[in-house]
């Protein structure tokens, strides 16, 4: 796997920055290292994981887990994921945690995403008691594929890796889809779209309208006690009004855009994840003091001083100021082959139709 260096010749100094993967295998050891010591102090929440583990395994006997007769309660993922759910059976919430936290790191390194990075580090306490599932490592694997899937020369190869990036990322629907949308749009991967479609859709079809019709009738618990997103929280009209200016205020990398739309129009949100994602397109440095104040102070009136912790608070908060730093604090980083800018592209468009309009 060949990835693009900025430093060619591989010495470290003042002058001559780290190279990608130099930044990308420090953010994963880095991130190793900390996961572990954080899983070791602190309880963690193995609930989805223990509802996971059982969906896969009446999957892998051939029962299907979302029928009336045979429903495995506090199971939600897409019918598909039993083709990556081979890793629950051979190792623990904590493994998956750390595994999942050290790929984040390594993106956020990779990146240089320095604000996200800080709210991650003061926040894992409350990302391990409330998330506890799989979702940083679907998110973090699938992004870290996606990456290297650019800097692969062979076609046939690259295109196979993104495959099972959108697999990956799609186990956790309401915030991988908005990410492999964009990204297909972006890279115009129509093989490997329809790939996909066809493992992943296909394949599994006749169990689609079983799950389907849980997620209509019987939600993830967690949306009952805490909305993960606005649409979660306000409804569809409320979401959409915040989405457009979201959307048309800046040009976003794929991954941001991704997170920003799970946060707002995700039917069922995920906790944590799309601030996260919103925050890496926060490069102004000055913004780590607000965050971390920003966080510490919202953690504490919602999760430590009520006898009942008001969580949907918490990310709603979070979500919020997130949205509002992206869109208000402009990109320091120049274009690259990662932005979208639909004001942009819109603007082209309109200029098109009024051009055709006059002759």
């Amino acid at each position: 796997m060949a990835i693009r260096e900025n430093n060619t010749s591989g010495r470290l100094n003042l002058h001559n920055p780290p190279s990608n993967i130099v930044r990308l295998l420090s953010g994963l050891l880095v991130g190793l290292l900390l996961m572990t010591v954080v899983v070791s102090v602190f309880i963690v929440n193995s609930f989805d994981f223990d509802n996971m583990q059982r969906g896969a395994r009446t999957l892998y006997s051939g029962i299907n887990p979302w029928a009336p007769e045979t429903r495995v309660a506090h199971f939600f993922n897409p019918p598909f994921a039993v083709l990556y759910f081979w890793m629950l059976l051979i190792t623990s919430p904590k493994i998956l945690l750390i595994i999942g936290g050290a790929c984040l790191f390594a993106f956020v390194f990779y990146h240089e995403a320095w604000v996200a990075f800080s709210w991650f580090c003061t926040n894992t306490f409350l990302w391990i008691i409330g998330a506890g599932g799989i979702d940083m490592l679907v998110i973090g694997l699938g992004l870290l594929l996606l990456l290297a899937s650019d800097h692969i020369a062979q076609r046939k190869f690259a295109v196979a890796l993104r495959v099972i990036a959108y697999g990956i990322l799609l186990i956790k629907p309401q915030g991988g889809v908005f990410i492999v949308f964009f990204y297909v749009l972006k890279r115009r991967d129509w093989r490997g779209a329809a790939i996909s479609l066809l493992i992943y859709g296909l394949f599994f079809a006749p169990l689609y309208p079983s799950w389907l019709h849980i997620l209509r009738t019987d939600p993830p618990l967690a949306q009952t006690e805490a909305s993960h997103s606005l649409y979660a929280k306000y409804g569809l009209i409320f979401s959409l009004i915040v989405a457009v200016p979201v959307v048309l205020a800046r040009r976003w990398k794929y991954w941001q855009i991704g997170g920003a739309l799970a946060g707002i129009l995700a039917p069922y949100g995920m906790p944590g994840l799309p601030i996260f994602l919103v925050l890496t397109g926060v490069d102004n440095l000055a913004a780590i003091p607000a965050i971390i104040l920003y966080s510490a102070g919202l953690a504490w009136v919602t999760w430590v001083a009520p006898e009942t912790p008001l969580m949907g608070i918490y990310h709603l908060g979070m979500l919020g100021l997130a949205l509002i730093l992206a869109c208000l604090i402009p990109s320091k980083s120049p274009p690259d082959a990662d932005d979208i800018n639909i004001r942009l592209n819109m603007g082209g468009i309109l200029h098109r139709l009024k051009a055709l309009a006059v002759r």
